[in-house]
C-alpha cells in the first residue's frame, strides 16, 4: 500500500489555521486546563451561524478506544445504503482534510479555504478554541454540501466536548477504559459518566461488550433521561473485526436493509480504516497503528500475536501524561520474548524523550532503525500516537 495516496496533502490554509489557534489548540499544547472545555462556547457561535449542524441528521460517537473506527464504519455503511454523508473525525495524520470528509472523501482545499474565510467573516474567534473552530466548519460545510446524515466522532469526552451541540437521531458509545485522566477523572465509572454526556433524552443508545462499571453507568443515565439502551455484544477475533460488527448490527437495527442493503454494507465495511494496523510496507511488513491508551495497546497486542512473523520489533512513542511504560508492559505480557521494544524519537514536542524513557528502552537514530527494518523476518509496529504517521512519512518515506 502507498500511504500517500492514502492521505491527502496538505492545503495552503493549513499552516495560517494551525498558528492562528497555537495557543487555543489543546492537541498540541496539552493544555488540559480546567474550564478549557465548554461545548456552551462553540454553541454561541453556531446558534449566530443559524445552527447548520440542524439542517441534516446526525449519529454521535463516544469512547475511549474503537470511536474513530466505528464513525468511519457507520458513515461508509451510510453511503452504500445511497445516504449522502459527511464524517467528523480528530485528530489527523497529515491534513486538516482528513478530519472533514463528504461520501468518505477527503474535502478539497476549497472547501476548507471557503470553510475558513467563513468562520473569519464572522469574527469572535479570539473565544474559540482549535477544536471548536474545526467543529464549526465541518458543521458548516455538511450544511453546505446538504448532506442526509452526518457522523460527528467526539474529540475527547463527550459532556463537555465541542460536538455535543447536536440534535442526534442516536447515539454511540464504545469500549469505555481509562484514558484523559486529568480531565475526565480517574476511575471508569467518571469517565463513563463524561462519555454519556452525549445521550439525549429519548433517543436510543448503542454500545457494546463494556465492563460492569461502565455499564452500570450507561443504564443509569438512559433510565434518567428516559433513552433505550441496546447493548450489542462483541463479535470477532479482534478489534477491527469487533468495530465492524457493532456498526453492521447498529446500521441493521436502524434501517432495516433489504439482502442487497447488506450486502452493500458488507462490501463497504471491508474496507479497511487508515491508522489501525494498517500495512504502509509488505516486504518486509511495516505496520503503523494510531492506538494511544492502554485498551489501545490491549487490542494492538491481540491482532499482533496472530500474525507469522517470528520476531516483533515495536517502535513506540506518545504524549506525555500517557504511560508510555505502561503500554511496553501491556504489550510485552501477551507478546512475552518474541517482542523488542524501542523509543521512536520524536522531533514534535510533548512527547517521551531519551531522558524520561521507560527504564530498558532506548531511542535509536533514524540510521539505526533503517537498518532494523530491513530485517525480514520480523513484523515492524509503530505505534502510540496518531501524530508519528507524519514524521514517519517526512523522515523514512513510509
Amino acid at each position: 500500500m502507498n500511504s500517500r495516496i492514502e492521505l491527502p496533502d496538505p492545503a495552503p490554509e493549513e499552516k495560517e489555521i494551525l498558528e492562528f489557534f497555537s495557543a487555543r489548540n489543546f492537541e498540541r499544547s496539552r493544555r488540559f486546563a480546567k474550564g478549557a472545555y465548554d461545548p456552551a462556547i462553540l454553541r454561541q457561535h453556531l446558534a449566530a451561524r443559524g445552527d447548520p449542524q440542524f439542517s441534516y441528521k446526525t449519529i454521535h460517537v463516544a469512547g475511549t478506544v474503537g470511536k474513530g473506527s466505528t464513525t468511519n464504519y457507520l458513515a461508509r455503511g451510510l453511503v452504500s445504503l445511497g445516504k449522502k454523508t459527511g464524517t467528523y473525525l480528530s485528530p489527523h495524520f497529515v491534513s486538516l482534510k482528513e478530519r472533514i470528509l463528504v461520501n468518505d472523501r477527503p474535502i478539497t482545499d476549497g472547501q476548507l479555504a471557503h470553510a475558513w474565510g467563513q468562520l473569519l467573516a464572522a469574527g469572535n474567534l479570539e473565544t474559540l478554541s482549535f477544536f471548536d473552530a474545526m467543529t464549526a466548519m465541518a458543521f458548516e460545510i455538511f450544511a453546505d454540501e446538504r448532506v442526509d446524515y452526518a457522523v460527528i466522532e467526539t474529540g475527547l469526552g463527550g459532556r463537555l466536548d465541542s460536538t455535543n451541540n447536536l440534535h442526534s437521531e442516536f447515539s454511540v458509545i464504545t469500549r469505555i477504559g481509562l484514558d484523559h485522566q486529568q480531565i475526565l477523572g480517574d476511575t471508569i465509572d467518571a469517565i463513563a459518566r463524561e462519555k454519556a454526556g452525549i445521550i439525549k433524552p429519548g433517543r436510543r443508545v448503542y454500545t457494546c461488550t463494556q465492563i460492569d462499571a461502565a455499564l452500570e453507568v450507561l443504564r443509569s443515565v438512559c433510565a434518567d433521561v428516559g433513552s433505550e439502551l441496546v447493548v450489542i455484544g462483541d463479535n470477532g477475533s479482534d478489534f477491527t473485526e469487533r468495530n465492524r460488527h457493532l456498526a453492521r448490527e447498529i446500521l441493521t437495527r436502524e434501517f432495516s436493509p433489504d439482502a442487497a442493503g447488506i450486502a452493500a454494507i458488507t462490501k463497504a465495511l471491508e474496507q479497511p480504516v487508515f491508522g489501525r494496523f494498517s500495512i504502509l510496507r509488505s516486504e518486509p511488513r511495516i505496520i503503523f497503528d494510531s492506538g494511544h491508551n492502554d485498551a489501545a495497546m490491549q487490542a494492538l497486542a491481540e491482532i499482533v500475536n496472530r500474525q507469522p512473523e517470528s520476531q516483533y520489533n515495536f517502535f513506540l512513542n506518545t504524549m506525555v501524561e500517557r504511560d508510555l511504560a505502561q503500554f511496553f508492559s501491556r504489550l510485552a505480557a501477551t507478546l512475552g520474548g518474541k517482542a523488542r521494544f524501542f523509543l521512536f524519537s520524536m522531533r514534535s514536542p510533548g512527547y517521551y524523550a531519551a531522558e524520561n524513557s521507560p527504564s530498558g528502552i532506548e531511542a535509536h537514530s533514524d540510521e539505526q532503525i533503517s537498518a532494523i527494518l530491513k530485517d525480514r523476518e520480523a513484523l515492524h509496529v509503530f505505534a502510540g500516537s496518531m501524530g508519528i504517521y507524519a514524521e514517519l512519512r517526512a523522515r523514512f518515506g513510509l
